[in-house]
């Protein structure tokens, strides 16, 4: 019996371990993010283009990173999908060189940002920005971020009940419970951006 015992407390302590190991490379990556500079309203073309110059490229994605959101239309609130970063692209690649020299194929002005003085080197996402991006946009939900799901506590606290922000209420830099909506807040190449994440408001506790 005490054999049984101690073979299960392994187990159970084995698999907190691999638990925890397998949350951890979920965000660990081969590849690299970096960013586009495009014209607003061009983004989709420009992620075309690419994808057609870059189509023998293995382990590279182009995106322009969207979210769910509720917007209410004639008292009724409906789901809209919406643009996170206009004017922006996101790409995860580990030849950032080899998309420098097709760009130029692009009809569309296109830039790639954080490049280094004069040469062909180019800063990525540091990691928190793109655990960032992997819990917002990952690749599985098609780069969109879905609807999190919230109850409001006594003086507006928010409690994330399931959705991308679950258990990142500590990012969280503002909330709007009329829009329906969060933001959090990030810096890329010095400048500041703010993510949206679109909420569902499922109980409000007086």
């Amino acid at each position: 019996m005490a054999l049984r015992n101690y073979l299960d407390v392994y187990h159970t302590h084995l698999l907190r371990i691999l638990n925890t190991r397998i949350k951890d490379l979920s965000f660990s990556k081969l590849d690299m993010y970096y960013v586009i500079q495009v014209k607003v309203g061009k983004e989709q073309k420009v992620i075309d283009d690419i994808k057609r110059f870059m189509s023998n490229a293995s382990d590279f994605d182009v995106f322009s990173p969207q979210r769910k959101e509720l917007r209410k239309y004639k008292g009724e609130y409906k789901e809209v999908t919406l643009r996170c970063f206009p004017g922006y692209l996101f790409v995860e690649t580990n030849d950032i060189k080899q998309l420098f020299f097709d760009l130029p194929k692009v009809p569309e002005f296109t830039k790639i940002l954080g490049r280094e003085a004069l040469t062909y080197n180019f800063v990525p996402l540091n990691e928190d920005e793109a655990r960032l991006v992997d819990i917002l946009y990952n690749a599985s939900s098609n780069r969109t971020t879905e609807i999190s799901n919230i109850e409001v506590e006594p003086g507006n606290r928010v409690v994330i009940l399931d959705g991308p922000m679950f258990g990142q209420e500590a990012i969280i830099k503002k909330v709007d419970l009329h829009k329906r909506s969060i933001e959090v807040e990030f810096v890329m190449f010095k400048k500041k951006f703010t993510a949206k994440v679109g909420i569902n408001i499922v109980n409000k506790l007086d």
